[in-house]
């Protein structure tokens, strides 16, 4: 009888530990309709083109293989707190470990990423400000020191204010 107990215990722990876990592309789906969003993905053959924004896009999104991007305008307070907890429910699965933070009274950083052998895969960036959530997904080959030094000077945002500018250009003519 014990062990029939011991096996139940271990069986449930495992299937427990290997539930689900939220995703960026869980995130994204989530809100890709919200009102007042603007959302896109970006396949690998058009990451020379967020390069072309700026020479340090260019040098660090030259190991790009894919690229999610949204945007969610008039964020309200209880908004605000579902996207902070759906933010950390990623950082806190599949490996991720925060590479930078910063929270002040009307904004908020979060920058996660996954390492392997001191190399950075994917990048989460979320960005709270005066109401409004810039957020993307990186998948490729990142340096944990470059992304800690744009996260600190803002380039982070910077870029996401021209990629906002630089929109229409993205869409394929073929799509248009």
């Amino acid at each position: 009888m014990k062990r029939i107990f011991t096996i139940l215990i271990l069986v449930s722990t495992i299937l427990f530990s290997c539930g689900p876990t939220y995703t960026y592309q869980k995130f994204y789906n989530t809100h890709k309709n919200d009102i007042g969003s603007t959302a896109f993905q970006m396949p690998r053959f058009m990451a020379n083109v967020i390069g072309s924004l700026s020479p340090e896009a260019n040098s660090f999104f030259s190991n790009m293989t894919d690229f999610s991007f949204i945007t969610l305008n008039n964020v309200n307070a209880s908004n605000h707190q579902i996207l902070n907890t759906e933010i950390n429910l990623i950082g806190n699965s599949s490996h991720y470990k925060d590479i930078f933070r910063k929270t002040e009274e009307n904004k908020r950083i979060v920058v996660i990423g996954k390492e392997f052998d001191g190399i950075v895969k994917e990048l989460v960036y979320f960005n709270y400000k005066d109401n409004t959530v810039f957020s993307f997904y990186l998948k490729g080959s990142f340096d944990s020191n470059k992304i800690k030094e744009l996260s600190e000077k803002d380039e982070f945002e910077n870029f996401t204010q021209k990629l906002l500018l630089q929109q229409p250009k993205l869409i394929p003519n073929s799509i248009q």
